[in-house]
Order: C-alpha cells, then structure tokens, then sequence
C-alpha cells in the first residue's frame, strides 16, 4: 500500500483540554490493563503452571491483542471519531476484564481444562482468558490519537503524547499493583478493581462528550488540514507504508529483546525478586515514555518546511543512537561489574542504579522512533487514526516476535551479550532503510563507529569466554546456567543459576553435600525406608542433583523422581556433575504443580521434598493452600511433605506464612519449622535469628518424633556408607579403605584423611528442631498470612529479606 504525500500546511493551536481528558482516560485505561496483565498469569498458573510456555503465552496473547485492537481501532477511529465511541469501547473493556475473573472459576468449577494435553492447553487457556481485553482495550489508542488531533501538522506530539500517556500508565500499574496491591488484595479483587475503574472512566468519556457537544463550533479543535497557500506535501514522506511498518517492528522487536536481556543481566549482579523486575520494567517504560514524549516534539518540529531539515535524516540518526548506546550499555555493565561501583547503595537504589546505567539511554532513544514515524507516515488528518493504528499494530507485532525469538532462541543460543549485539546489528541496518546513510558524513561517522562496535563486541565475547575455572557456562530459557571449579585437595564443581549457588558437588563423591539442608531430606528418607523396602520420594527442582545423586547411591532401592522444568540443568548436571542414570531416578521437565496435580496418582508417595528455590525467587503457585492440598493427596498415609525455603527467622515473612498455610491442610500440630544450620560456635541466638539461612519446614498427618528419626539414623548409617567405584568408570586412580561397620569406601590417596573425617561427621544428626516458643513471639508480632491461588504476595513477604541482604 501506498500513501499519499503528507501535507504539511500550517497548523491549527492544539486543543489542550481535549488532549488532556483524552491522555488521562488513555493513562488510566492503560493503567488497567497492566493490572490485568499482571494478574493473568496468577489466574491461569493453577491449571497451566508458570512455565516459559505460560509466561510467552499470556505476554505473546495480550500482545497480540494489542496489535489486532490497534490494526482494527484505526478504521474505527477514522469512522466513528467521537467520545461516545471512547466510552462504549471502556465499558465493553470493563466486561473483558470481569470475563478473566470468570473464566478460572469456570475451569475450576468444571475441570474442562483437564481434557487438553498440557502443551496446547497453555495457548488455549491464554487466548481465552487475555486476547478480548488485550484487543478491546487497544482499539482506545488510535482513536485517542484521532480525538486529539486537530491537523497533520500536530501528528507527532499527538502520538507522542498519547504513546506518553499510555507506557506512564503502564508504568504507575506496575508499581502499584507490584508493590501495594497484591500485599493487600486478592486477584479477583484487583480484576474488579480494574474493571470498576473501565466502567468509571466510560462515565468519563460519555460527559467529554457531552461538553464537545456543547461547545461553540470554534472551540470544537477541527479544521481542514489543507490550509490555503501552505504547502500540500512533505517531500520526506515514506514512499510507501510498508517502510513504515517495517521500522516500527525492528524497532520494538529490539526493545523487547532488550528488556528480556536486561533481566538476565540484573540477575547476574542482582539475583531475581520482585525489585528487579520492577526495576527494570519500570526503567524501560519510564525511557520509553519521555521517549514517546520527546519524539513528538522531534517529530513536529523537523517535519516544518521553515527548518528545512529532512525528518528521514533525524530518524536515521534516533536508530544510529540507539544501536551505539547498546554497545555502550555493555561496557557500562563490564566497567560496573569489575568496579562494584554500587555495592555500597542499599538494595532497592542498587537495582534502580545499574538499571538506569544501563537501559535507559537506549529505551529513550527507541521510544523517539514511533511518534517520528507516525508524522512521516500519516497523509492526513482524515486517515490519522488508520496509520497510527496500523503503525502501532506492526509495532507491537515486533515486540510479539521479540518475546518469543529472545525468550525460546536467542538467548540460549547466543547468551546475553551477543543478543544485545544482535539488537544494536538490527537497529543500525533499520538505519539504512530510512536514510540514505552514506551520503551524510556526520551520519556515516556514527554508522562506522556503531558499527565497529557491534563488531568489535562478537570478537571480544568469543575471547572471554574463558573465564578462570569456568567448566561451563550455557545459557537456558530460564538462567544463566555456570559450573566452575574450585581447586583443592579434592576439586570442586560449584553450579550457579544466575546469582545463586545452587549446588557444590565432588565428582567421586556422591555423598558430599554442600547444603546441610539436604542432609534432612536423606535423613527422612532413612525413615520412610523403615515402613517401606523401596521408599519412594519426589523431589520438586533439581538443580545440581545432589541429593537425589546422593540416596542414589547410598540407598539404590529408594525410587526418586525429580521434577526439574529446565532440561538443560539437568544435562549439565549429567555432563559437569557426575550425575549418572540411575534405574531407580526419573527425571520429569515440566512445571511441578502441573506434575502434582494431573500426573501423580493419590497416595503413591513416602516423601515430597520442595527444593524449587532461585535467589529470592520462589514460585507462588507452589506455595499455595490449593498446591499443598495436592501434595497431600499424593502422599501416602503419614507421608512426609519437606519444603525448603531460604529466609531470616527473626525479620522474614515468609516462612511464617508456609506454616500458617500448611496448617490449613496438616494438622497444625505437626506443622514443623527445622533446620541443619544451628548457631556457630560464640554466636547468640538472636544473631541466629537475624541471618538469612535455609530453613525446611515439616508438614504431615503424622507427628514428627525426633527420638524416632535419631534412632532410625542411628541404627542404618553404619551399613550404609557403601559407595560404588564410579571413579575407576571415570579413569581416575581409585584405592579403598574398611571404615567401622561398613563396605569398601573409594577414596582417593591425597583424601584419606578427609574421608575418615567426613565418615565421623555423618554420624551426626543433621535434623534439628526450631522450637516453638523461640518462634511464638516473632508469629504474635506479626502472624503468617495464608497463601492461596487468590491471595499470595510471595515477592512482597520476601522483600524484607532482599532490602537485609546488603546491608
């Protein structure tokens, strides 16, 4: 499709009030549909998970909506350009949004969703659930733009401004829902207060409306864009709109790609919590929000006949810009990461600090792009809200294909750095397409040094890839996997996901473990093997499969399943952890809710143990009264359910909250918080209390009677210290030593005498009671709330924790 040229004749004054009511109805509807987007994937996760899939599905589909509701909201903006249409469309939005509170209570009440394999059931269930408020509530945009807009000559800031008002309101839903909403209400709560609010605002537009109405004819802002004796075109215009759509969607498939990097990246330095996501989600919009403001301007005041400046070229430069300051965002990460320039900010100005240092520039910069683009491409104001529409359309087509290629390809296939290098590659060839680049010297000196750049930055990530002790490093759909290795007496593998060490492991030794807390999981293994020969557990996150490595080994009658959603976890674990395949071990990748609730049949387990924990990311939907229902039905009469948590006795809030909520489904009584990591040697309780540590807390229909575990300890040690001669399979030179009461034991010269020590440390019982009345006056103080699939603030009860940590 081609456009007709855009006239540029002189222009009629902006009609302030109107773009006023206009931007704050677009502010606040887009303010809703943040809410809603938030909530969705808490709303679909009892029946779907939160899985990659999940979490693409619900993005991709609200996205999709976006860009069908702006590619539709054109044609219906330039047909029916008045506030009664604005209010009509709120009010059917605010039917939307009370159609996502129904829809979970209809599967639930109905189990329809059961009858779909789990694959097409995750885009099923989001469609149904985000695609009618993602398309409604975006059909506003284009017709805000039409509203506002008096003549072509006010196109930019028109766009920009609306584009302004719309990511601002992105911006106070995610802080607001984020940090003060879901502490206090419930989902389906936050759902009719976004729907209320549509309703409201539709109010609002009906009496714009009427004041429209009822404004004299030369208040009313229209006028004939074609002014008598002004120039009929911009001789700079797009020769076709095609152009147009394809610079938008690069542009918006980079930004997207951006900020899903940005998160990996923080996570690197940051780990993973809810600061730093509102941090870079907040940093991004509020870039690309003064962005949209400023490239209004830009846009106008380029596009005037006086200034003679050519737009094309002003654009070319905005694309040369942003692609350099990716380039320039990683050497600011590399130059902040040898520095520690921040260490010394507390938390939350830490998160705000790197996110700003690194991805504002370059979110400014793109959001200049589509208010620029609009301006070259709209002919008239007649046609104003098809091309914005359509422009915003391709737009968010772009960040659709950016979710998806950066969430499933690029960054487990090129890792962090170079898919940024791939964003700053596409941005600078974009450059070309709307500027003749070589025959401006000062744009062509950009050009080269982006260019070079980009360049540069591949060569040098393919020289530092060989990191000291770096074993491996392998980028997955969901971290940052690392194994390095330490070297010692005995070397040791540490496997990091992101910014936490998750596992440390010994390749000869399966019964080396780090994480004391593991040593309570082995422990009620023993004493599930004391009713059953072939005790059989399930391990939800497998991480570096050290305990399941472990009971493998010592008890190989035991049946363990592992339920580990990153596939690629476990292949390192195989490759770089010495993890075998042992008959009795199933590893299962899939979301583990998902697992418990639909695959598992009731009473098929002695023992389910939680391990599911990154950093201070814990997974809500497997915190819930619904989810610990489902593990006791699959619990064996007086099975053991152990969930791991990392928290602070003394100021965390979320281990108050898993008892409180385990209660609700166990016998409160037998409702037990334990730990391996008793106070050190000369430290007081009360310092215990206040340090971060992993804590397991014992639910079951059966008591928990520590004389009992003890004995069972006690009594089946001894025999079991038989590990197998995996070393001599690896070519390593093996000898064996008799240890009291037990088997050949491989050890390896230079480890005699660790070994002798670590025997005698295992005689030790690990499991240790955290009792009651040292907890009772932190839970009077301030008592667990219960966690449900309405109501779980997870992020919240660990914030505490994330603000202690550097201090």
């Amino acid at each position: 499709m081609s456009i007709a040229p855009a006239p540029a004749g002189t222009s009629t004054p902006l009609p302030v009030g109107r773009l006023v009511g206009v931007g704050a109805v677009i502010f606040f509807a887009n303010a809703a549909l943040l809410v809603l987007q938030l909530v969705a994937g808490r709303l679909l996760s009892p029946y779907i998970g939160s899985s990659l899939e999940t979490w693409t599905s619900v993005i991709g589909v609200f996205l999709a909506g976006i860009a069908l509701g702006n590619a539709f909201g054109g044609k219906l903006a330039d047909r029916y350009p008045a506030p009664k249409t604005l209010a009509v469309l709120l009010a059917v939005g605010g039917l939307t949004a009370l159609w996502m509170m129904l829809f979970p209570q209809l599967l639930g009440s109905t189990g329809l969703h059961k009858s779909l394999p789990l694959g097409p059931r995750i885009l099923i269930l989001a469609a149904a659930l985000c695609l009618p408020a993602g398309f409604v509530l975006s059909l506003l945009t284009p017709l805000a733009i039409k509203l506002g807009l008096p003549d072509v000559g006010h196109t930019g800031r028109v766009a920009g401004v609306i584009f302004a008002l719309s990511t601002l309101g992105c911006l106070i839903g995610n802080y607001v829902t984020g940090f003060y909403l879901i502490p206090i209400l419930t989902i389906n709560a936050l759902v009719l207060a976004a729907a209320g609010g549509l309703f409201a605002l539709a109010g609002v537009a009906l009496a714009m409306g009427r004041a429209a109405s009822a404004a004299p004819e030369g208040e009313k802002g229209e006028s004939d864009s074609s002014v008598a004796g002004a120039p009929r075109i911009n001789p700079h215009a797009f020769p076709s709109i095609a152009q147009a759509y394809l610079v938008v969607f690069l542009a918006s498939f980079c930004g997207m790609t951006l900020e899903l990097t940005a998160t990996r990246m923080l996570a690197q330095q940051l780990g993973v919590s809810l600061f730093t996501w509102t941090g870079v989600i907040g940093v991004m919009l509020a870039g690309t929000a003064l962005g949209n403001f400023t490239g209004g301007q830009l846009a106008d005041g380029v596009n005037r006949p006086a200034r003679g400046l050519n737009p094309r070229l002003a654009l070319g430069w905005t694309l040369c810009g942003a692609a350099g300051s990716v380039v320039l965002a990683l050497l600011v990460y590399a130059v902040l990461s040898r520095t520690e320039m921040y260490t010394d900010l507390d938390a939350i100005t830490q998160v705000l600090a790197w996110t700003f240092s690194l991805f504002f520039l370059p979110m400014f910069l793109l959001g200049l792009v589509s208010p620029q683009v609009i301006r070259l491409a709209v002919p008239d104001v007649a046609h104003a809200g098809r091309v914005a529409g359509r422009v915003y359309a391709w737009s968010t087509a772009g960040a659709i294909v950016g979710t998806f290629a950066t969430g499933y390809v690029l960054l487990s296939t090129l890792g962090m750095r170079n898919t940024l290098l791939l964003a700053g590659l596409i941005l600078i060839a974009t450059s070309m397409i709307v500027a003749r680049v070589w025959e401006n010297n000062s744009l062509l000196y950009l050009f080269s040094i982006v260019l070079g750049g980009v360049v540069g930055g591949f060569i040098l990530g393919i020289r530092s890839a060989n990191e000291e002790g770096l074993v491996a490093r392998v980028e997955s759909n969901y971290y940052t996997i690392k194994v390095t290795e330490v070297e010692g007496d005995e070397p040791i593998r540490k496997l990091t996901l992101d910014h936490l060490i998750h596992s440390s492991v010994k390749l000869f030794d399966p019964s080396y473990l780090y994480y004391e807390h593991e040593h309570i999981q082995m422990e009620f293994l023993r004493v599930a093997r004391t009713a059953t020969p072939e005790p059989k557990a399930l391990v939800i996150g497998g991480g570096g499969y050290t305990f399941p490595r472990y009971a493998q080994e010592l008890m190989p009658e035991s049946k363990i399943d592992v339920v580990e959603i990153d596939p690629k976890v476990t292949e390192v674990a195989r490759e770089h952890l010495g993890l075998q395949h042992y008959p009795n071990m199933r590893a299962i990748h899939m979301d583990g809710r998902q697992f418990v609730a639909e695959r598992v049949p009731a009473g098929t387990y002695d023992l389910v143990i939680q391990d599911a924990v990154n950093d201070l990311s814990v997974p809500a939907h497997l915190m819930t009264k619904e989810y610990n229902d489902a593990v006791k039905a699959a619990l064996k009469k007086d099975g053991v359910y152990l969930l791991t948590i990392i928290d602070s006795v003394g100021y965390g809030k979320l281990w108050k909250a898993a008892m409180a909520t385990l209660c609700q489904s166990f016998p409160p009584e037998n409702v037990v918080l334990l730990t391996a990591e008793g106070p050190a040697p000369g430290e007081s309780l009360d310092a215990w209390d206040k340090s971060r540590r992993v804590l397991v807390i014992y639910a079951s229909d059966k008591p928990f009677n520590f004389t009992a575990l003890s004995n069972v300890v006690a009594a089946q040690l001894p025999s079991d210290v038989r590990l197998r001669k995996i070393g001599g399979a690896l070519g390593f030179d093996m000898g064996f030593v008799e240890l009291p009461g037990g088997g050949p034991v491989p050890y390896t010269a230079r480890a005699m005498v660790a070994e002798r020590a670590e025997y005698l440390r295992r005689l030790r019982v690990f499991t240790t009671v955290v009792p009651a009345d040292r907890l009772k006056p932190y839970t009077d103080r301030e008592p667990g709330v219960v966690l449900t699939d309405q109501f779980c603030p997870i992020d919240n009860l660990m914030a505490e924790v994330f603000r202690q940590r550097n201090k």
